[in-house]
């Protein structure tokens, strides 16, 4: 048997039921209408015709508008909403890490230069002691502290340039177009505002602190090995302890194992 024929059976049963009832009241209400406008003679058969045609309009025609408009509102809000939710970080409003792939692929292959090669740089941006805020205050003031770190980042980034949430404690900043120093000075500038702004939990004031993890491309090259080398640049920036930075050139590391990096 096939159970979603079962589970849309109560919908149609509803809809028909509501249907015959409103129907129903529709009828009732223009028996009634009819029957208190011609009972009596005191007014002429024209004006209770006009009576009628204003009265049974506004009775039927209003409240049925009105509920149509709600109905469409609500479906335009439940569409709006999962929109977001298919694109978006609920948290931190920024792209949740599906999106964000999707969109440096379309980005990266539209940044062209005038020679014909593609260019960019992808940074992975880790929030250092998000993890440990989560642990000593709660989950809740761990995402705070994500929230912040993310209207930092947005603050400090082109509308062109691409910023989501990668997983729990990083973030994902494309930079379509950018040189080892737009990418440089991107990354530093972030650094310095996280550093540079409040944060607070219950009470107590708490130093923000990241490790940044770029590369530089040009031409084609997938999002996963970009990934894969901002990833391993993220590693090395772990070991030159706060605020560790460490951003290499793609064609560096094609011809020297250690690549290029500046700190």
């Amino acid at each position: 048997m096939d159970k979603s024929f079962l589970q849309s059976k109560p919908r149609w049963t509803w809809l028909i039921a509501f249907t015959l009832l409103g129907t129903l009241a529709a009828v009732g209400l223009s028996f009634l209408v009819h029957y208190l406008l011609f009972s009596g003679d005191s007014i002429d058969p024209y004006r209770r015709s006009l009576a009628v045609a204003l009265v049974l309009p506004v009775l039927i025609t209003a409240p049925l508008l009105v509920y149509i408009g709600q109905t469409m509102e609500e479906l335009r809000r439940v569409k709006r909403e999962r929109s977001f939710s298919v694109a978006y970080d609920p948290s931190t409003e920024v792209y949740n890490g599906n999106m964000f792939t999707t969109l440096v692929e379309r980005r990266r292959a539209a940044t062209v230069s005038e020679a014909g090669r593609t260019f960019g740089a992808l940074l992975i941006v880790e929030a250092e002691n998000t993890r440990d805020i989560s642990i000593d205050y709660g989950f809740n003031w761990g995402e705070k502290s994500m929230r912040q770190i993310a209207s930092v980042i947005r603050a400090n980034v082109r509308r062109s340039d691409v910023v989501g949430r990668l997983s729990g404690s990083e973030f994902g900043v494309f930079l379509p177009g950018a040189t080892v120093e737009r990418a440089q000075e991107v990354g530093d500038r972030i650094r310095a505002a996280v550093a540079e702004a409040p944060f607070a939990a219950h009470g107590e004031e708490i130093e923000l602190s990241l490790d940044i993890g770029g590369v530089i491309f040009e031409d084609q090259i997938e999002f996963r090995g970009l990934m894969r080398i901002a990833s391993e640049q993220l590693a090395l920036a772990r070991q030159n302890g706060p605020d560790g930075f460490r951003l290499s050139s793609l064609n560096a590391l094609e011809s020297n194992e250690n690549g290029e990096s500046r700190e």
